[in-house]
């Protein structure tokens, strides 16, 4: 080995290595001056992997939002208006067409979620009507506006060509919106200079937005508008906030109504009520067609109607509650045909027994009744009344009718609107020889009751042949029966129906939106574009959707909803003398009482019927029955006695009431011991409260929600467990078995317990808990007011009225600034004031302070005295609640015994009575 070999090769190297680390200097800054900006990101570590995290948070969701949402690439429309997104939250997302289908029948201008398998709308819907730019550059009344989508999601049928919207300003609180087919008619809204509302319809894609003082009241949102043959859909939104009305207090998501009158259907009008901004603004729905109402999440409401005309729906702007109730009995009429008596109980009854021993249980009961001083002012009678073809009974409800008055009662019979059909056995329809009266009845004092008349009968368009075969047959239990037509039915008609020779003190049409319970086929889907399991529900029990009036090719179940005000109509005019009438259904008529029926008996049906009391009475139906324990044959005395102990203590507080017993008694004398006095009690308690119902119904609903009572309250404006009674009295229903506590809501003001005067300590909207019994609902009395009593009550409202003397419940408020009036002598800040409606003619206006009463006549005295008096004159005692305990005589008031003679005031202004002196005696 040569020695410095290696180190010649070492420097070799050495050299070699630096003349390659220059090359790679010079190649590098040649390369660097070539290098592009992404070079630069690409080659960094770090800013890849932001790269990367920045396209899959962009990337990801477009490639979900492509592949979830559609089957294919869209362009933007070439009509030029909005592409829509499918990028929807789900809670937002309303059902386009069916809404749960296969992706393939979901409309493809539609949105399909893969995951729920849910068809829904774009936003903004495509489905919409649009107004033509080049014709019309705004919207007025003359626009004829054209569908954007020719076909609709329901059977891909063809959209109503031309459509109208109508605006008409009603009044400075009130308007409507009025949807309709320019083909089939024509209508003009009316305009007004002065009003609390603005309205605007946007253009080229229809938009409604109708605005208040509170805000933004109505609006379509950019959702669907579809109008087609026989389905019509719109969606809109009225606040953010809350909503209550039709029997849902509050009226949540979820909700699903249907307005087609049937069994087991809420009784009041569609009227929605809905909470903005501190005030309250209200919706009605007037649609005659079977219409869905369905309730979606954040508060969008969604119509389907099967309709063929249009949709008409009123805005009412408030901003009180009571001002949307008010523009609201514009539209369906004020019932003011309320006498005395028909505050107090009806008792009615389903007879199963024959006849004769329907007659004969008459006649038990009501000695039975007298001989417990059973208090009630009407019966209907031996048992209901069904028309008969052969005219069967007539008798029987004559000599009922005699007995229920010879017992001093009013009598007011249950009527089902249908004549019960007879048809000859198999062998007898073989019969050549017959004809067609022999077919159609078999008695031949009436045998053309039906033939006669058959313009007034609906009839049956899937047979064919003579009159005999396409009558329309229903069933009900297991009895056959026609129906009448009541639709412009002339007075011969309603005289051969009605054959009886009696007088009637009232009439309740049960049974009346009508009544079928034959088995329907399957094929009404087949005919209609949009037919759910809701309407499904509801067409069974009612006549087939496809029968028809006498020459009318109209369809029935366009008429179906107003059945029941036509029946209505016609036995008005039966009867030369005007009487009242409870209907069980009733369609945008007010000037009817509300008779609830079908009701179940349970805990759970208790308390709904207090919540559809008050909201039906806050929507313009004030006299509203329900049936005491309900009025089906699900009651079982042995499980739900103290059920129904408590039902007849919730019936004192209802506008009306009926004791209506089926196949179980119902009625106190049905019941012993404890259960019997209790609900004896509370009939008695309600006879005392009249006075005060019987004036509040002169101006305004008895049973009300918080909501409306209340409605700068926040605290109490989703309350469905306390009510409002009339303006002065609150109660706290225990509606749970075995309840110890309830809970009440301070409402504003000053409030004491009514029978003893316990002053309730709290601030507004604070929770007290206070123990409660089975043997009474806690009621409480507003510190102001004077409440008008009479407490030795008899067995019916008109006596009691007439010979029970008065008593007065002074509640002082002590902690309001209190305005005088000028006449007023009371100088005091703790003041009271009350009034007793006597009759049309008179009125007595009460106003007292901790030292004394005024009393003041408006009217004539001829029905409170003199030989034609109607009303008791005498007040006996007054309690105060209110004042410093060292001026009360009971644990929390002072009871005063008097004797004022309200006739003095025929000859004086005002009574003045002194009732506490400084040495703390009475007078």
């Amino acid at each position: 080995m040569i020695p410095y070999t290696k180190e010649a090769n070492a420097e070799a190297e050495n050299e070699t290595d630096i003349q390659e680390a220059d090359i790679n200097d010079l190649y590098n800054e040649e390369l660097k001056s070539h290098l592009k900006w992404y070079d630069h990101v690409l080659l960094n570590r770090p800013l890849k992997v932001i790269l990367v995290t920045l396209l899959l948070a962009i990337a990801a969701p477009a490639l979900m939002y492509q592949f979830l949402f559609f089957t294919s690439i869209e362009h933007a429309p070439n009509d030029g208006f909005s592409l829509g997104s499918c990028v929807v939250p789900r809670v937002s997302r309303l059902p386009c067409g069916l809404g749960n289908v296969t992706q393939e029948e979901c409309h493809p201008l539609c949105c399909y979620d893969l995951n729920s398998h849910a068809c829904f709308h774009r936003y903004p819907s495509r489905f919409s009507y649009i107004i033509d730019r080049y014709i019309w550059k705004e919207w007025s009344e003359e626009v004829i506006m054209y569908p954007r989508v020719l076909n609709v999601p329901f059977s891909y049928q063809n959209s109503t060509p031309r459509l109208r919207l109508s605006i008409d300003e009603v009044s400075s609180s009130h308007m409507s919106l009025y949807f309709y087919n320019a083909e089939t008619m024509s209508y003009e809204g009316n305009k007004i200079e002065h009003k609390n509302y603005t309205h605007h319809v946007d253009t080229p894609e229809m938009t409604v937005t109708v605005e208040g003082s509170q805000g933004l009241i109505f609006s379509t949102i950019r959702g669907p508008f579809i109008a087609s043959r026989d389905i019509w859909e719109i969606a809109f939104k009225l606040t953010n906030e809350t909503m209550y009305g039709i029997g849902e207090l509050p009226l949540t998501a979820g909700t699903v109504k249907v307005l087609y009158r049937h069994r087991g259907d809420f009784s009041t009008i569609p009227l929605i009520f809905a909470k903005m901004n501190d005030s309250y603004h209200g919706l009605l729905i007037d649609s005659d067609a079977p219409t869905e109402v369905f309730v979606h999440e954040e508060n969008q409401v969604v119509l389907r109607s099967i309709t063929n005309e249009g949709l008409k729906l009123h805005v009412f702007v408030g901003p009180k509650p009571s001002d949307v109730m008010r523009d609201a009995m514009t539209v369906i009429g004020v019932n003011k045909q309320l006498d005395y008596w028909m505050l107090g109980a009806h008792i009615c009854s389903d007879s199963a027994t024959a006849p004769d021993e329907a007659l004969s249980d008459l006649r038990a009961f009501m000695s039975s009744a007298a001989s417990a001083s059973l208090p009630f002012d009407s019966h209907c009678g031996s048992a209901p009344i069904v028309f008969d073809s052969d005219c069967e009974g007539n008798q029987l409800v004559e000599e009922a009718a005699a007995v229920v008055k010879t017992a001093g009662k009013r009598f007011v019979p249950q009527v089902s609107p249908y004549i019960r059909y007879h048809e000859l056995n198999e062998t007898s329809e073989k019969n050549e020889t017959s004809n067609e009266t022999e077919m159609l009845t078999t008695n031949e004092s009436c045998k053309d009751i039906i033939s006669e008349y058959k313009q007034y009968i609906l009839h049956d368009n899937s047979t064919e042949g003579n009159y005999t075969s396409d009558v329309y047959v229903g069933l009900i239990g297991e009895e056959t029966f026609v129906y009448p037509i009541f639709e412009n039915a002339s007075n011969e008609f309603m005289k051969e129906l009605w054959p009886y020779e009696v007088e009637v003190d009232g009439v309740i049409l049960e049974n009346n939106w009508p009544l079928d319970e034959s088995v329907k086929s399957n094929e009404t889907s087949l005919h209609l574009p949009y037919f759910s399991k809701n309407l499904e529900q509801v067409f069974e029990i009612t006549p087939k959707w496809n029968a028809e009036y006498y020459n009318d090719t109209t369809k029935y179940f366009y008429k179906h909803n107003k059945y029941g005000s036509h029946v209505v109509s016609a036995f008005k005019n039966l009867f030369e003398t005007e009487v009242p009438m409870w209907s069980t259904s009733s369609w945008m008529d007010g000037n009817v009482n509300i008779n609830r029926q079908n009701i179940h008996a349970s805990w759970t049906n208790l308390r709904k019927e207090l919540v559809e009391a008050a909201l039906g009475g806050v929507s313009g139906h004030w006299l509203w029955s329900v049936p005491v324990c309900g009025d089906s044959n699900t009651f079982d005395p042995e499980t739900q006695t103290s059920l129904c102990v408590k039902w007849y203590m919730a019936a004192t507080y209802m506008p009306l009431i009926k004791i209506h017993s089926s196949s179980i008694p119902t009625h106190p004398l049905a019941f012993t011991g404890t259960n019997r006095n209790l609900m004896l009690r509370a009939l008695k308690k309600r006879l005392s409260l009249l006075p005060y119902f019987y004036t509040t119904l002169q101006s305004g609903p008895l049973l009300r929600p918080m909501f409306y009572q209340f409605p700068s309250s926040e605290h109490l404006k989703d309350l469905n467990t306390q009510f409002s009674v009339g303006d002065d009295l609150v109660i706290v229903p225990n509606l749970l078995p075995s309840q110890t506590h309830v809970h009440f809501w301070i409402p504003p003001g000053v409030w004491y317990e009514l029978w003893g005067g316990l002053r309730i300590e709290g601030e507004e909207g604070d929770v007290v808990s206070m123990t409660t019994i089975e043997a009474d609902f806690l009621t409480f009395i507003r510190g102001g007011a004077v409440l008008i009593l009479q407490k030795d009550v008899t067995t019916s409202a008109e006596d009691t009225r007439m010979s029970a003397d008065f008593s007065l419940t002074i509640a002082l408020d002590c902690e309001t600034n209190h305005t005088l009036s000028q006449s007023s002598s009371v100088d005091s800040n703790c003041l009271a004031a009350g009034t007793l409606y006597i009759s049309r003619k008179l009125s007595l206006v009460f106003e007292a302070d901790e030292q004394q009463l005024n009393i003041k006549a408006i009217g004539h005295f001829e029905e409170m005295c003199g030989d034609n008096a109607k009303v008791a004159h005498l007040i006996k005692d007054i309690s105060i609640y209110g004042l410093d305990d060292e001026y009360n005589n009971y644990d929390h008031h002072r009871q005063v015994m008097v004797s004022i003679d309200l006739c003095d005031l025929q000859n004086a202004t005002e009574i003045m009575y002194p009732f506490i002196f400084e040495n703390n005696v009475s007078k």
